[in-house]
């Protein structure tokens, strides 16, 4: 279950556009996201969830399994996460830590 899983390391994302594209049976691309290399790279492995609003639980999500950039401007690029959809990854809230704008990343130590 998903309680046993918040310490996962994961990216909560606010996506109001439809922007996810289903490439093949449960696997995504998340669309685009401005997330250093280096935050990206450390979620591979993780989870990414989407919801309307920061108050609100989850409505898609599931297993990060790689990132690619799309268009690099200095030291942040546009990822688009490839991800596995969990059905387990719906109705999650954000719990913890804060919000920076649309997203919110949580790497648990």
């Amino acid at each position: 279950m998903w309680a046993m899983a918040t310490k996962r390391k994961r990216i909560h994302l606010i996506e109001r556009d439809n922007r996810m594209i289903r490439l093949d049976g449960d696997l995504w691309e998340s669309g685009f996201w401005s997330v250093p290399e280096a935050t990206a790279k450390q979620l591979v492995g993780g989870s990414i969830l989407f919801h309307k609003k920061q108050k609100e639980p989850s409505f898609f999500g599931g297993l990060i399994l790689k990132y690619r950039i799309q268009d690099k401007r200095g030291s942040m690029g546009q990822v688009i996460f490839t991800f596995q959809f969990q059905p387990d990854h719906r109705a999650v809230l954000a719990e913890g830590g804060r919000w920076s704008q649309e997203m919110k990343v949580v790497l648990p130590v």
